[in-house]
């Protein structure tokens, strides 16, 4: 999901420019106006051909049309065309006198919002081709693998490399497109509920949050593990575009229900097995830690070098039927851990931080636990002077070692430590300056000081 850059502040402000600008342009006609003027529309057909090579926009020319010549803000004359496209979105497209000048161009969604200054906006699409503008996300909607029949959209904004839609589908869902605005860019689409939350930078308004959950009744029933439906919300998304919901069922059970892109239900979790999955489930009392195998996760860590009287676990959702993914808390330790434990073949365990390399974050062990394990392992290393007052997961090499930032508590330059694959201790340090150019390098506060 991205970040709006200034909510799009920037193309605004452009398209703002060129349209204020433009103020002599004819406005489209109302509906049950006059066809368009015939000599407006045979000269954007005459130029539509060039402008789509030029501008590289995606069309197979459906219709066009030239809605007039005006004077842009360098003075310079520019023509302004629409453009409808078979099966996709339609343009306005700014063509200037001068040569040599890039083609200004913009969908006919992002010109039918009302301008920066709230006035309407003149240049908005009007050939029929592109009476309705939404339907020309469909085809890119598709490409993201959602199979949502859209209703009605909107254009948001945009950052450097993608313009954002809020799209309403047939079915009462809401997802907010991210579409490359760059030929062979990747395009993404997440639920608006996603972006439900105070200080998010997109606001859906074309669909509620009873519309979005209407259809989990229907889920949870399919699960053939709720009879009936006591509560539900929305959990978060996948990074693949799924989508998790949780649901209370009338005999006081609780579930998490995965539903792919599709729409179908692709899994039902157990309160119990998704403890922490965006802080877990909330609406029944099923997230209680497991305790009946503490003995057996405690014999798999041990055996896996990790020391651990496990005195409660909690297990990861796993994509892999053969092999088990589990956070462990300790009674011998204030260090807990997560195991890897296949069906066949060897076991390992990662601390908290370096588990969030293999992407699983811990919640029974705050990572100040782990401070005293880092120091001594410095301290094996020669530098004793530093003891641990910060650490994060830094990075994951291409052969498999972890890479662990530490900040020392004196203020003084914090280290590097590098994890050999399957090493349970550092195999050499490194000072920030040689990390500079490994993944954003040091971030730590103290240790910024000193790159």
């Amino acid at each position: 999901m991205s970040k709006l850059s200034g909510f799009g502040l920037a193309t605004a402000a452009l398209l703002m420019a060129v349209m204020t600008a433009t103020a002599s342009f004819a406005a489209p006609p109302p509906p049950g106006a006059a066809p368009i003027d015939p000599e407006m529309h045979a000269a954007g057909m005459k130029a539509a051909p060039g402008l789509i090579t030029d501008s590289k926009i995606p069309c197979t020319l459906a219709d066009a049309r030239e809605l007039g010549t005006g004077t842009a803000a360098d003075k310079s004359s520019v023509t302004i065309y629409e453009v409808a496209c078979k099966g996709s979105l339609g343009y306005i497209i700014g063509k200037e006198a001068k040569a040599g000048v890039p083609l200004t161009t913009y969908d006919c969604l992002m010109t039918a919002n009302p301008l920066p200054n709230g006035k309407p906006n003149s240049m908005a699409c009007a050939l029929p081709a592109n009476a309705n503008p939404a339907l020309g996300l469909q085809p890119i909607l598709t490409q993201t693998g959602h199979t949502c029949a859209v209703d009605k959209a909107r254009y948001i904004g945009a950052t450097t490399d993608q313009n954002i839609y809020e799209v309403a589908c047939q079915n009462g869902t809401g997802l907010v497109l991210e579409v490359a605005s760059t030929p062979g860019g990747k395009s993404d689409a997440n639920n608006c509920l996603n972006y439900n939350t105070p200080n998010a930078s997109i606001k859906c308004q074309l669909t509620t949050t009873a519309t979005e959950l209407a259809g989990v009744d229907a889920y949870a029933a399919s699960s053939g593990k709720c009879a009936t439906l006591k509560d539900k919300r929305y959990l978060t998304g996948a990074a693949d575009g799924s989508d998790y919901f949780e649901v209370a069922c009338g005999d006081g059970k609780g579930y998490v229900l995965h539903v792919d892109q599709t729409g179908k239900l692709a899994e039902t979790i157990s309160c119990a097995e998704a403890f922490e999955m965006a802080g877990g489930c909330t609406l029944t009392d099923a997230r209680q830690a497991l305790t009946q195998q503490n003995t057996v996760y405690s014999d798999l860590a041990k055996k896996a070098g990790f020391n651990c009287d496990v005195s409660k676990y909690a297990l990861f959702p796993s994509t892999d039927p053969n092999k088990e993914v589990v956070e462990m808390a300790c009674s011998n330790r204030p260090d807990g851990g997560v195991g890897i434990f296949p069906a066949h073949g060897p076991a390992q365990v990662f601390d908290c931080l370096r588990s969030q390399d293999e992407g699983f974050k811990c919640s029974y062990t705050p990572e100040s636990a782990l401070y005293p394990q880092l120091t001594q392992q410095l301290k094996a290393k020669g530098r004793g002077s530093c003891s641990v007052s910060g650490a994060r997961s830094f990075a994951k090499a291409d052969d498999g070692s972890d890479y662990v930032e530490v900040a020392c508590a004196d203020g003084g330059p914090g280290w590097v430590m590098v994890y050999p694959a399957g090493a349970s201790a550092p195999s050499e340090l490194q000072n920030c300056a040689a990390v500079a150019n490994l993944a954003g390098g040091c971030q730590l506060p103290t240790n910024r000081k000193k790159t």
